[in-house]
């Protein structure tokens, strides 16, 4: 949890001071390149694992916000890749896109 911590509230300050300039691309490369690095961690914390492989120690839970952390990304890729000026609630359909995800993430996580 503080390893999570410690690394989004940089990523979460450069988003905002991001979206504030109005560099939104700026803003979401930031949460890719942090999800990026979360991901190079968890594969250096495998090699530290003495158990086995950390992977094989995975809950499904974490395996649900991992598949989901993966959707969402991708989301946000093919957002910067085809930009809009407007969609669902005055937001891009990617970011409503993302919305629903988590929220499917969270219904998930709270029946299983």
């Amino acid at each position: 949890m503080l390893t999570a911590t410690s690394t989004s509230l940089p990523e979460l300050v450069t988003s905002v001071a991001a979206v504030r300039r109005g560099a939104l691309t700026l803003a979401v490369g930031g949460i890719i390149g942090g999800n990026a690095f979360d991901t190079l961690f968890t594969a250096a914390s495998d090699v530290a694992y003495r158990e086995g492989s950390i992977y094989h120690a995975v809950s499904d839970a974490t395996i649900i916000w991992i598949t989901l952390s993966l959707l969402m990304t991708s989301t946000l890729m093919m957002g910067l890749i085809r930009r809009q000026e407007q969609g669902v609630a005055r937001i891009g359909t990617e970011s409503a896109a993302v919305i629903v995800l988590y929220g499917l993430g969270v219904a998930l996580v709270l029946v299983s």
